[in-house]
């Protein structure tokens, strides 16, 4: 049986502005599925693309996370690492969408994308990071 599944969120997303400075990227930043009736023994894998710019036709890193779900849940989340993956760009986007491979053995379902603006840009010009 085929579930509707629902779009990623990144739930510490600032609207407009996307992840900024605030969030401390440096920390990995989440990403959250809700309302979804995942069962023990799914397997839900984020896929995740860093861009270089806003509207996500520019790759500068893409990275998955596989996460098992093991007792029956109605939220699953991930964090996307920093390492080699947010720390390629100071501005753009990042852009993300999973699969969930139920249990049963029935067929993957894929969800919509989503995309967050990603900043590490203070007003004053300077890049954040862990170090500063």
């Amino acid at each position: 049986m085929s579930i509707e599944l629902d779009i990623p969120e990144f739930p510490y997303e600032e609207p407009p502005r996307g992840i900024t400075c605030g969030q401390e990227p440096w920390n990995g930043v989440l990403l959250m599925v809700d309302r979804i009736p995942f069962r023990t023994g799914d397997e839900v894998t984020f896929h995740v693309t860093v861009h270089s710019d806003g509207s996500g036709q520019i790759v500068a890193a893409q990275t998955q996370g596989v996460v098992s779900i093991s007792a029956d849940t109605t939220s699953v989340g991930w964090t996307i690492p920093w390492a080699g993956v947010l720390d390629t760009v100071s501005q753009g986007s990042i852009s993300a969408f999973y699969t969930l491979a139920p249990a049963d053995g029935s067929a993957p379902s894929t969800s919509q994308e989503a995309i967050v603006l990603y900043s590490r840009q203070r007003p004053d010009g300077t890049v954040c990071g862990p170090d500063n």
